[in-house]
């Protein structure tokens, strides 16, 4: 049961929140255009989905290592320096990643001490906000995973 929570846990959630996109995007369209009318929620949940789908596209870039690197030139290495490389890139994006987790707590108790609710959707920002810091959390033990599995196959290929 984990095995397959792990496996597809960002693909699920990151459909999920482009269909919420999608669906509120039609739907304010629809309203508009057909009624010139307006729902009040559908931009904010647009603009939140899209949000939470931007963050778990990173994390499934992270697990599936197809983010963005330019490999090009590392792979031109001799092999030490392919693995130093990689490594030493890795250790400035587990920096990257745990700068933010900080950061993002830092922000969520900032409004766990003000009252701030969204407009459209009548709910406190801090009950969205809540999950940044878990997503980057997400992408952090990615990372790790990344080299488990490295490390499990005997250290053969890189973890690009």
């Amino acid at each position: 049961m984990f095995k397959k929570i792990n496996q597809y846990f960002e693909e699920v959630l990151c459909t999920f929140f482009l269909s919420v996109v999608f669906i509120s995007v039609i739907t304010q369209v629809v309203l508009r255009f057909g009624f010139s009318s307006a729902a009040v929620w559908a931009e904010e949940t647009a603009v939140y989905g899209l949000i939470f789908a931007t963050y778990l596209g990173a994390s499934l870039g992270i697990k599936r290592r197809e983010h963005v690197r330019i490999t090009f030139i590392v792979l031109s290495f001799p092999k030490k320096l392919k693995v130093a490389s990689i490594v030493l890139a890795d250790f400035f994006w587990l920096s990257f990643l745990a700068l933010m987790i900080v950061q993002t707590i830092v922000y969520t108790q900032l409004l766990f001490n003000v009252s701030y609710v969204l407009p459209g959707l009548k709910i406190e920002l801090k009950w969205l906000q809540m999950f940044i810091p878990m997503i980057f959390a997400l992408m952090l033990y990615r990372v790790f995973e990344v080299y488990w599995v490295w490390k499990k196959s005997g250290w053969k290929g890189l973890p690009l």
